[in-house]
């Protein structure tokens, strides 16, 4: 069995000169802390950086400081490095170099495209605005492996942000996660999404040529064929306005294509002068730092006289700082016109490419004069076998989608059995692991089905300890009858609803004891001043978190810049 294992977080935060860097163990990770010190936000950091949105990020405060944050992991017998800034993800392999870059999470340049393939993770979703089929970022991969403070602890596998964009995500995930719809089952339905989809333009197209050939028909029928010179010059004068029509089409998106090429080599520019800008100071900087540098500078171009003072020098520093941040805005915003001006180009390439059909028509139809006599002396007979032609290829083609589509059906039936072998283990595990945390509210009727939300008899200080015991239950499910990648278990603040010190005892020897094997356990609590000693495991890595440091510090800002600068500007680089 495959596991991702966290090894290294680290934290950059260019604008307040700070950063946190942690490592962490392979099995068991203790986050400590009161609050406000950033132990959450620490935590939230790990799976974020992977691209699964986490709540609580979002604050004013902690956007300000515009985080850049780098996790190294290892994922079977490889290591990686995920950088994320904003929307921007770069990966590299453990020595730094750089895999590949990406923007956003989803789509044809997301992340996902990097990390959907190392978890064997190709599941397709409803998408809640249109029904159509969507790709399922990490997040939904590692539903199971985290609950979030601010989340978590109300109802099971809602951690993330943005999973509502799937309809019945839950539901689809739980059966994905515990193995009552195996991987052939989504790739089998995105296949019948695909053929359906082609089936219904096929159809189009057959009842589109059926309505010209029974007009032709009736035609033929009613008189004989005597195309008219003038018509003839009409459908001509037509097909001008057609080219005409596009050929505007095309200037228009041409000027597109020129305003975003100007836009992008503003930027460049900008960068540039930045970039200028930041070497000069450095300059004035070294040479400000000089001991043979006088205490009274005279200005080369005005004259004036400027004090060499710690002030003045400390002014320089700031301005190489300003000049830094805004070099990193630019180069994020170079990247957004780059993949602006790629669109606009498809776009111009596409509205060319219209215009080739229609001059060889418009050359087809000045070069044959005679095609009126053509058709006059032929009648209509060979549109008609034409037109009766391409129908019966569709047809044909239609027949074998149907086909396709009948040889899907294996895949997408559901296992009766299966659901019901799955539940039953379920089931079991909850009455196990609710007992082992004193939960005694709960009837069978409340877990009856894996997607049922225990939300009606277990309330106070019993749901969160509900939740825990079926989020377990999940957890072992999914390692008895449905081995895939195991990955970290993040588990933050499980100490909810002010539970007593019994509870106390059971809620954390349940987690130390109930942790799948070989998984890495990541825990977030304020302190275990009530927990029994000799229930914390004794290897267990400590991670103490202080109110007078918070969580970036500025002692070491230049160890972390050192170890993801570089990586950061490779990510940021354009093209």
């Amino acid at each position: 069995m495959t596991n991702l294992v966290f090894k290294e977080v680290s934290i950059l935060s260019k604008v307040e000169k700070t950063a946190r860097r942690e490592t962490f163990d392979p099995r068991v990770n203790l986050v400590t802390g009161e609050n406000d010190v950033g132990k959450s936000t620490l935590i939230k950091s790990l799976y974020h950086t992977l691209g699964a949105d986490v709540p609580g990020l979002q604050n004013e405060r902690w956007k300000k400081a515009r985080p850049i944050y780098s996790v190294r992991f290892s994922l079977g017998t490889n290591d990686y490095i995920v950088l994320r800034d904003e929307r921007y993800f770069g990966v590299f392999d453990s020595s730094g170099k750089l895999i590949g870059k990406f923007v956003r999470v989803s789509g044809e340049r997301g992340v996902a495209q990097f990390l959907n393939p190392k978890l064997n993770f190709r599941v397709e979703l409803e998408r809640s605005e249109d029904g159509t089929l969507g790709s399922a970022g990490p997040a939904f991969y590692f539903l199971p492996f985290y609950i979030d403070q601010d989340e978590g602890w109300t109802k099971n596998w809602a951690s993330f942000v943005g999973l509502q964009q799937f309809s019945n995500y839950r539901k689809s995930m739980l059966e994905y996660h515990l193995g009552v719809r195996p991987q052939s089952y989504y790739d089998a339905r995105k296949r019948q999404v695909e053929l359906e989809r082609d089936k219904a333009k096929i159809e189009d197209e057959i009842l589109a040529l059926n309505k010209v050939r029974d007009s032709y028909l009736r035609r033929k029928a009613m008189r004989q064929v005597d195309i008219d010179p003038s018509v003839f010059r009409k459908e001509a004068e037509e097909l001008v306005d057609q080219y005409n029509r596009v050929y505007a089409r095309q200037q228009q998106v041409g000027q597109e294509l020129k305003d975003a090429r100007n836009d992008r080599h503003g930027i460049e520019n900008e960068i540039a002068v930045l970039q200028r800008a930041i070497r000069e100071l450095d300059a004035d900087y070294s040479y400000a730092e000089d001991s043979g540098t006088p205490d009274t500078v005279l200005c080369p171009t005005c004259g004036t006289a400027i004090a060499n003072s710690i002030v003045e020098r400390f002014g320089i520093l700031d301005d190489i700082d300003l000049c830094f941040d805004l070099l990193d805005q630019r180069k994020k915003k170079l990247l957004d016109l780059l993949e602006q001006e790629k669109v606009v180009d498809r776009k111009y390439q596409d509205v060319t490419a219209e215009l080739g059909p229609v001059e060889d028509l418009l050359r087809r139809t000045r070069e044959k004069v005679t095609f009126a006599e053509f058709i006059a002396a032929e009648g209509m007979k060979d549109v008609l076998g034409s037109l009766s032609q391409d129908i019966n290829e569709l047809a044909e083609r239609q027949n074998e989608i149907r086909s396709n589509l009948l040889k899907l059906g294996d895949d997408l039936k559901l296992d009766v059995k299966r659901k019901r072998d799955i539940n039953d283990f379920y089931q079991a595990r909850m009455k196990e692991f609710l007992s082992n945390l004193n939960v005694n509210v709960l009837s069978t009727e409340d877990y009856k089905s894996f997607d049922r939300q225990i939300k009606a008899n277990a309330l106070g200080s019993d749901l969160p300890r509900s939740l825990l015991a079926q989020h377990f239950s999940y957890l072992h499910t999914m390692k008895s009858l449905n081995p895939a990648t195991i990955c970290p278990l993040i588990i933050d603040s499980p100490l909810q609803q002010e539970q007593d010190r019994h509870n106390i005892g059971a809620i954390f020897g349940f987690i130390f004891s109930r942790v799948l094997q070989g998984q890495q356990l990541i825990l977030g609590t304020l302190h275990f001043d009530e927990v029994p000693s000799e229930i914390i495991p004794k290897d267990a890595k400590r991670i103490h978190l202080t109110s007078e440091l918070h969580l970036l510090q500025g002692d070491q800002y230049a160890d972390v810049y050192d170890r993801i600068g570089a990586m950061h500007e490779q990510t940021l680089a354009a093209d």
